[in-house]
């Protein structure tokens, strides 16, 4: 609170004129599986308030959330809380705004690239998976930073910088949704940054009568965790050894990004490509043993194999807008995802001779756990991916009918077509002005014939098949 209040105080004194705006909505909303009509128990944010208040050329704004998840039928024999809501102050930043350029300073959400979504340059802000099918800001996650718009005639320069490491939300496998990591380590196994974790980042974008063209450059930590290694402890006379101990960390992982839009009477084409370059900052990762129950017996560190993991991948979003006929609104994007280079150290031989060090070295392959700590989100999905989506408006404006699919394009051993696919249906129905219907069916297909049979991400996902129905009240 004591880093917000002279933030607040100074948009509230300085200026003689000032203006308060507020809006929002509330929402109510039921999902259920389409398989057994059972209740699909993820957090969604049932309403949301938008503010600003400005004051001459200062201005706070601020966006709060109240997420609902329903509660268990055992919530009660653990816990006395009556609250099933959670408060969540997604932003709050005061923007300072000048002939030539804005900057805003608080906690805030960052949005770079040229496409709508899934953007590999856009990684000034985390994602919170649990509202990775949503669109917009609603799926990403807010930072305590800084930024500078400057605008020089047709070129406008951003730069984001932030003392703070911040991490993607990820479901922990403790509720229904379907997006699950290989593994998740204990908070105790995480193996602190060793360096002051700033991020920062510039991106420079010029417009022309056609489109406009940009490059960026962002550096930080992952939002996601990596594998960066194995000890081995014992007791003081070295002769009980205790089970490995694996350690988790954050990569730092610089990315080069160029974007492109190009406007015509016909169609919007985006582009955006990246170029990232991540490396294990642990060249050492002694510390006492992360079971803090055993760690008073194995009190020595007799092995220790940090894996010094070093990658490069690209990524690629491509998309195009046109009117169809009939008036029918068409997206298209092309995602793709490749790693092109990757080393690391080599874990322990099952062949060594030490008590309790027994696991299978091969599913513990480093490749096998690297996972793109930065980028698409939807990297942890797929490889390659295409996503369509068809809408059309009725009765002027007051229905909308769209089609969405997401189809994982990648190439499988044993799968000859398209392994999986994400399809929703959706109908939107402005009740009134300000009161909307929606009413939508998403329906999940994996594929028997997959390498990675049921740990198949599309195949876990089809439990998730589901329909819904929510009321929107906007104010």
């Amino acid at each position: 609170m004591t880093k917000i209040t002279p933030i607040f105080l100074l948009a509230y004194l300085l200026g003689s004129e000032p203006s308060f705006d507020m809006n929002g909505y509330v929402d109510f909303a039921h999902i259920s599986r389409l398989s057994d009509y059972s209740l699909i128990d993820i957090p969604f944010r049932m309403s949301a308030i938008d503010f600003s208040h400005q004051s001459e050329n200062i201005s706070l704004n601020g966006n709060f959330t109240l997420e609902y998840q329903t509660r268990s039928d055992a919530y009660f024999l653990g816990s006395k809380d009556p609250q099933d809501f959670r408060l969540d102050m997604r932003e709050l930043y005061t923007t300072y705004n000048s002939d030539n350029f804005e900057f805003r300073m608080g906690k805030q959400i960052h949005s770079w690239g040229s496409v709508d979504e899934n953007s590999p340059v856009d990684n000034a802000s985390a994602f919170d998976y649990y509202y990775i099918f949503f669109l917009g800001r609603e799926r990403k996650m807010a930072t305590l930073s800084g930024a500078l718009d400057y605008y020089i005639g047709n070129l406008k320069l951003n730069a984001v910088f932030s003392p703070i490491h911040t991490t993607n939300r990820i479901p922990l496998g403790d509720d229904h949704f379907p997006i699950s990591l290989p593994i998740y380590p204990e908070e105790s196994q995480i193996f602190t940054i060793s360096e002051l974790p700033f991020e920062g980042g510039i991106q420079s974008t010029y417009s022309f009568g056609m489109g406009e063209i940009s490059a960026s450059y962002y550096s930080g930590f992952d939002r996601v965790f990596n594998f960066s290694g194995v000890n081995v402890y014992s007791n003081g006379s070295q002769t009980i050894f205790s089970p490995p101990d694996l350690v988790f960390g954050y990569r730092k992982t610089n990315v080069l990004g160029f974007g492109l839009t190009f406007l015509n009477p016909f169609f919007i084409f985006r582009g955006d490509f990246a170029q990232f370059n991540t490396l294990d900052l642990n060249e050492s990762i002694d510390r006492p043993y992360s079971n803090s129950n055993l760690a008073a017996i194995y009190d020595t560190l007799v092995l220790s194999f940090p894996l010094r993991e070093k990658a490069n991948y690209r990524q690629t979003t491509l998309q195009i807008e046109t009117e169809l006929p009939f008036q029918i609104n068409f997206v298209g994007q092309i995602f793709s995802h490749e790693i092109t280079s990757f080393s690391s150290d080599t874990l322990p031989d099952v062949e060594i001779d030490i008590p309790g060090f027994e696991f299978d070295p091969d599913s513990m392959t480093p490749e096998n756990f690297f996972t793109p700590g930065m980028g698409v989100p939807l990297a942890i999905l797929t490889n390659k991916a295409a996503i369509l989506i068809l809408d059309k408006t009725f009765m002027n404006e007051q229905l909308n009918v769209s089609f969405t699919t997401m189809l994982d394009l990648g190439d499988y051993e044993g799968v000859e077509s398209i392994s999986g696919s994400l399809t929703e249906y959706k109908i939107e129905y402005n009740i009134t002005q300000d009161f909307l219907g929606i009413l939508g069916v998403t329906k999940v297909i994996g594929s028997k014939d997959h390498p990675d049979g049921e740990q198949y991400q599309f195949n876990k996902m089809e439990d998730f098949s589901h329909f819904r129905f929510e009321l929107k009240y906007y104010f």
